[in-house]
């Protein structure tokens, strides 16, 4: 393959999404309305999916529990604990951004940081892999006055640092499952669906290193890998798609090797990222404890929780629905239901674990874009009232009835 079939990737690249959440015109306003809806429905058949696989896979053998009796059975400490979690999870998540902010620009800007993590959640969360988050996150951070260069780096440097501790911590995960697991679940179809998620997952980050490292010998794989797709008529537009592979690689390397070349710096968010990591796959373990009933927190219990937690993970991630949702449900209750201590309360444990890691974000964006919508409606009839209102002339202003005439100034003599 020659050089001059690589596309030039120095061209203009189209321009990023808006920074807000709220749809800028009536176009998209309906778009954001019908797909608003949909992800409700989704969200919803989810619901009823965790509860009708829980009672399913229990085999009817238990009463289902009831909300009020659900609140009655809840361990108000535990969920204390559960929502002190939480906070750290995002005061971590947080910390990442503020951290890479601090060490480019000076200065922390922790409000401009959560803002940051909040529109990554929310842009991960309804868009299938992921991946929809860091576009919005290099807009946002721009129209905050960080530099170009800098704004691109973070969210980039942010996904690739999280994307190799993660693997390698799942790795670690999956190897412990067979020892903390129920061989019906780990022996079988669960952990070969997972181990091979994991491997497809994984190769992202490893793809980008070596891109970095052999970008020309890459790029020339990237071309060919999108001509024999064009060839199979999965892709429609080859210089299209090529050019935007290519663009995106480059962006995702030119972090890698900023990285790099501030390796020592970047230590403090591989830990971040470390503690980030083991707080969200510990989250079940909290739930556990809150809704479960009379169940005893072990180190064994916790070893569990986080290698299911792993498996539900990476046996989700081959279904590509927005955030996973349907597939994580679904997988929950059936790897969940191997911890017999609390399969009376299966639906509910599955259902605020997706709570507290997932819904929370998707119903905060869509409380924010609806807040904004009315907003921006009342500042523009208030700015259309003021530009209609007429506008009173010195002639049409009268004096008030009380009010005395001037005064004459008293004639002087010549």
């Amino acid at each position: 393959m020659t050089e001059h079939e690589i596309p030039n990737c120095n061209m203009t690249e189209p321009p990023l999404p808006p920074e807000g959440m709220r749809p800028k015109s009536r176009a998209q306003l309906r778009s954001w309305i019908v797909k608003t809806v949909l992800m409700l429905a989704l969200i919803a058949f989810s619901i009823v999916l965790m509860f009708s696989i829980g009672n399913y896979v229990t085999g009817g053998e238990h009463e289902r529990v009831g909300f009020i009796q659900f609140l009655k059975l809840l361990d108000y400490r535990y969920f204390a604990l559960l929502l002190a979690v939480l906070l750290l999870y995002l005061a971590v998540e947080s910390a990442k951004y503020a951290y890479l902010l601090k060490v480019s620009t000076g200065k922390f800007r922790w409000r401009v940081s959560i803002k940051t993590m909040f529109l990554g959640k929310y842009y991960d969360g309804i868009t299938p892999l992921s991946m929809g988050g860091q576009a919005f996150q290099i807009v946002y951070l721009h129209k905050k006055d960080v530099p170009g260069g800098v704004a691109s780096a973070i969210p980039l440097i942010r996904y690739i640092v999280s994307s190799l501790v993660v693997t390698a911590i799942s790795i670690v995960l999956l190897i412990l499952t067979p020892q903390h697991v129920p061989g019906s679940i780990a022996s079988k179809t669960m952990l070969v669906l997972a181990a091979v998620s994991l491997a497809l997952n994984g190769s992202i980050p490893l793809i980008i290193l070596l891109f970095t490292i052999f970008p020309k010998k890459m790029m020339r794989l990237v071309v060919g890998a999108v001509g024999l797709l064009a060839k199979m008529h999965i892709v429609k537009r080859k210089y299209h798609a090529t050019k935007k592979c290519v663009n995106g690689l480059l962006e995702y390397s030119g972090a890698m090797k900023l990285f790099a070349k501030k390796f020592l710096q970047c230590l403090p968010l591989v830990l971040l990222c470390v503690i980030e990591t083991l707080l969200n796959y510990a989250i079940p373990f909290f739930v556990v404890l809150a809704v479960g009933h009379d169940v005893k927190p072990t180190f064994e219990l916790l070893m569990q929780i986080l290698c299911l937690s792993t498996l539900t993970r990476y046996t989700a991630l081959l279904i590509p629905t927005p955030g996973n949702t349907g597939a994580m449900e679904a997988t929950g209750s059936l790897i969940f239901s191997t911890v017999t201590s609390i399969q009376p309360m299966l639906g509910w444990v599955v259902l605020v674990w997706r709570f507290f890691t997932y819904y929370l974000y998707i119903l905060s964006g869509i409380g924010i874009s609806i807040f904004e919508v009315i907003r921006d409606a009342v500042r523009q009839k208030r700015r259309a009232r003021e530009e209609t209102a007429p506008s009173q002339t010195p002639a049409d202003i009268q004096p008030p009835e009380d009010a005395q005439p001037p005064e004459e100034p008293p004639e002087t003599e010549s």
